[in-house]
């Protein structure tokens, strides 16, 4: 396929980018700083930021679906809300419509009453709200999306010991290496199982 991929240098991003120009994709990699994305043969990036229409767009060309792993920077605002904004506006053509976003266990309707929620609403409540806006914007798309609710991530290799469900809870130390995550958003794309629904990975 060939991918637009938001979030393209942040710490999940570079190893979607990695996993998926390992696995023959061609992707379209929207980034504020380009030296921060090692050259490829199948990669093009684009200089620019997700709240910019006209850089959004030029990643969205030719694309046959839209990966996003925004997150929140150190210094704040809602990049989530508002990338994701940008983005669904410049697709509202529908090509594509497929759509992959990365958000957080503990917001919308997992937020349940589980240590893990509490927790990281105490530790992260801007993060969480900026992701739990993100989710109500891709529901009301008219995209065929998937959520992909992820408990804390780590940088550590891929296991594939790992479910994924409508209906999980992950556990107060539940963690996924990003190379499992990448595994299952690339694998989600070409399965299809989970369109239009939310979907938690967990331990």
């Amino acid at each position: 396929m060939r991918l637009a991929v938001f979030g393209a240098t942040g710490r999940a991003g570079r190893v979607v980018v990695d996993h998926a120009l390992r696995g023959g994709h061609e992707v379209g990699a929207l980034a504020r700083d380009p030296a921060r994305i090692h050259p490829h043969a199948r990669l093009r990036v684009v200089s620019g930021d997700v709240r910019d229409p006209v850089a959004v767009a030029r990643t969205l060309d030719g694309a046959d679906a839209i990966v996003s792993t925004l997150g929140r920077r150190r210094r704040g605002g809602d990049v989530c809300t508002d990338g994701i904004r940008t983005v669904l506006s410049a697709a509202a053509g529908g090509i594509p419509r497929r759509l992959i976003v990365l958000s957080n266990y503990a917001v919308a309707d997992s937020r349940h009453r589980t240590a893990y929620v509490a927790v990281s609403w105490l530790l992260q409540p801007a993060v969480l709200r900026d992701k739990e806006q993100m989710e109500a914007l891709v529901r009301d798309s008219g995209t065929d999306w998937t959520v992909v609710r992820a408990p804390a991530l780590t940088d550590g290799p891929r296991t594939g010991r790992y479910r994924t469900g409508i209906d999980l809870r992950p556990s107060l130390t539940a963690r996924v290496s990003r190379a499992d995550l990448a595994e299952f958003m690339l694998a989600e794309l070409r399965d299809n199982a989970y369109v239009r629904r939310s979907v938690t990975i967990t331990p």
